[in-house]
């Protein structure tokens, strides 16, 4: 990628002041993130002299690359279709004249613009909806709806309803935004506000269109990138632009959570690591790629630098405390559930850390308090409402696990621990076939992890399918090692009930390789049954190593191994 470091500084310098104007926070931030993470010097070697002075040519135009890009929106003119000369110039005249309309318009309207984004910083959204009214410059058109948007949800919000449920005020939002974009006078950010209306309107396909159309006008957006994710799901990797360096932060987030995809991820964090350094953003994602990989150890060394760097961060604190709840380590969990709780209380991410605090300590009535605040504080905080839906599981309140894993899965379907959840809480209703459906889910979007293969397999089984329950138990032995020992018991009981000896033989030896001291049962079961096959294949000594195990393993099996021996020692004699 050809792209120097005072051209990037000035895409970025563009981005905080043109996402600030319009109330984009979250895109705001992750510029300014980058933006500081940047190097003093030019290292990247992909300006030439003339566009060192501020990423502006000498002599050209005052409009910076990405200003122009932005601009792509309007009017859809593309200056890449092998357009005649005299049509490429008149098509940049015709954006040149569009950007000096919107220019003039914006100055024009400064002084409303200011008194409509102070009203919108204190969230009086429907007042500064009405004091931006006429207003035709492209800042504060946005502003304008964004400001009605932002109040339909938080009306839908106060009302207990899903996002998107007022739908009269979006979709007359959205009506407005598409006579805008017929005559060519959305600009990026109108583009994205767009994809956002019609995507509460539950016009998923065209709200992708536009949001891939957003990107490409404005490419520093980050909250369109992240739009593009939701929309594109498992197809993020096709629908990305083939050019612009964010698309590496995009894929790189859509991949951080692939097992299959190490080096495409590794790649792309790679690119940026040389664009914008081990900025916060950067080391988040090394570090949720640990996480998801299930190497806690590397998750937490990531976490742990990441702290140092930002002692005040709170973004993914809600990640680092599952690890350190994984891995049972109380005092570092609370320590972080302090550390955040010093900052800020009231995040959502805090209540998430405080929350598996109290689920260690197995206060699950506390723990579920907490992420319950978690999700009215963000009801688009994904692990609020997986995290509830883990701890109603516990309390036994299936009915609100289910409406809390459901939740998840409307706000990102790639989860796959949403689906999961559904799973166990249909399974907890002994309702195998509802179950098969979420835990199948869950396995399509995980298909390297043995515990998904294990949990469809076990509901298969409890439905009476055991060819189908034997093809998910061998999908588990060939996954992760997490669950190989209880796939290999289960399959060797099924291969036994079919009255297919050398087959369970096979998966009960599996078993005793890969045995924890918790499946003390099911090893005393290996046991004796290969004690028992190898006496059908005279072979006693075999038998008797075997049958020697069954105490050490499950003391209270023991006699069933010494009835065995006894009958060996009756028949040789």
């Amino acid at each position: 990628m050809d792209i120097g470091i005072e051209r990037l500084r000035c895409q970025l310098r563009e981005a905080v002041e043109e996402c600030s104007a319009r109330g984009l926070v979250f895109s705001t931030k992750w510029a300014a993130e980058q933006l500081c993470s940047l190097p003093l010097s030019d290292n990247l070697g992909g300006d030439t002299e003339d566009e060192k002075d501020g990423g502006i040519p000498v002599g050209g135009s005052k409009a910076t690359p990405t200003l122009k890009n932005r601009l792509r929106g309007a009017g859809q003119v593309s200056q890449t279709t092998g357009a005649t000369e005299g049509e490429t110039e008149q098509g940049d005249n015709t954006l040149e004249d569009k950007r000096m309309q919107w220019q003039q318009l914006d100055a024009e309207e400064r002084d409303r613009m200011a008194l409509g984004k102070s009203l919108f910083d204190v969230r009086e959204f429907e007042r500064a909806a009405f004091m931006l009214q006429g207003c035709r410059g492209p800042r504060a058109v946005f502003l304008r709806l964004y400001s009605l948007y932002l109040n339909s949800e938080r009306r839908a919000s106060e009302a207990g309803e899903s996002k998107g449920s007022n739908s009269s005020a979006v979709a007359e939002i959205s009506a407005e935004l598409l006579e805008l974009d017929a005559v060519g006078d959305l600009d990026g950010f109108g583009i994205y506000l767009l994809a956002l209306s019609l995507k509460a309107s539950g016009r998923r396909d065209e709200a992708r269109n536009a949001c891939l159309r957003a990107v490409q006008a404005f490419e520093c957006n980050w909250s369109a990138w992240e739009l593009l994710a939701g929309l594109a799901g498992a197809q993020s990797a096709s629908v990305c632009p083939a050019t612009g360096w964010v698309r590496h932060a995009f894929l790189a987030q859509a991949l951080v959570a692939a097992e299959a995809a190490s080096t495409e991820f590794a790649g792309h964090v790679a690119e940026l690591e040389r664009l914008v350094g081990r900025s916060g953003f950067v080391m988040g994602l090394r570090a949720q790629r640990h996480y998801h990989m299930r190497e806690f150890d590397e998750a937490g060394s990531e976490f742990s630098a990441l702290q140092a760097l930002d002692p005040f961060r709170l973004e993914l604190s809600d990640v680092h405390s599952n690890i350190l709840y994984v891995t049972e380590d109380r005092g570092r969990l609370a320590a972080l559930a302090q550390r955040c709780a010093a900052v800020d209380r009231f995040r959502p991410e805090t209540c998430c850390v405080i929350g598996n605090y109290y689920s260690l300590r197995r206060e699950h009535d506390k723990a579920a308090g907490y992420f319950r605040r978690a999700a009215q504080l963000d009801s688009a905080c994904l692990a609020a409402w997986v995290l509830l839906g883990h701890e109603l599981i516990e309390l036994k309140n299936t009915a609100g696990a289910a409406d809390a894993y459901r939740r998840a899965a409307d706000i990102d379907a790639r989860d796959y621990r949403a689906w999961y959840g559904l799973g166990k809480t249909y399974e907890m209703l002994n309702m195998p076939h509802y179950a098969l459906r979420y835990y199948a889910r869950a396995a399509a979007l995980r298909p390297h992890d043995s515990r998904m293969w294990c949990a469809l397999a076990d509901c298969y089984d409890r439905a009476a399918q055991p060819d189908s329950a034997i093809a998910c138990y061998r999908r588990a032995l060939h996954a992760s090692p997490e669950s190989a020992a209880h796939a290999a018991a289960r399959l060797a009981r099924l291969y036994a009930a079919a009255g297919d000896r050398p087959r369970a033989a096979h998966c009960y030896r599996l078993l005793l390789a890969h045995a924890a001291t918790d499946a003390a049962d099911d090893v005393a079961s290996a046991c004796l049954f290969l004690a028992s096959y190898e006496l059908d294949r005279r072979n006693p000594r075999a038998a008797r190593q075997y049958l020697s195990q069954v105490a050490d393993a499950a003391p209270h099996r023991a006699e069933e191994a010494s009835a065995m021996l006894r009958a060996m020692a009756s028949s040789s004699n």
